[in-house]
């Protein structure tokens, strides 16, 4: 079964959003992103079994991005 999670980031660009969906989209067991500019979430769906909030947090923090 799978989860999602939705996690606030600051304020983006565009490419920057593109940026991190491509980063999430490239961990083990993420199966869709979605991220809302406006308001400033990105949408995760992953399967739990596979990886979990705190590897796609970490994960993307060693990007340059903080997701809370």
């Amino acid at each position: 079964m799978l989860e999602t999670t939705i996690f606030d980031i600051n304020e983006l660009s565009a490419n920057q959003a593109i940026d991190i969906s491509n980063w999430i989209n490239s961990i083990p067991g993420v199966n869709d992103v979605s991220v809302d500019l406006s308001g400033s979430k990105v949408t995760v769906v992953y399967d739990p079994a596979t990886t979990d909030r705190g590897t796609i947090k970490s994960s993307v923090s060693s990007a340059g991005y903080l997701l809370q």
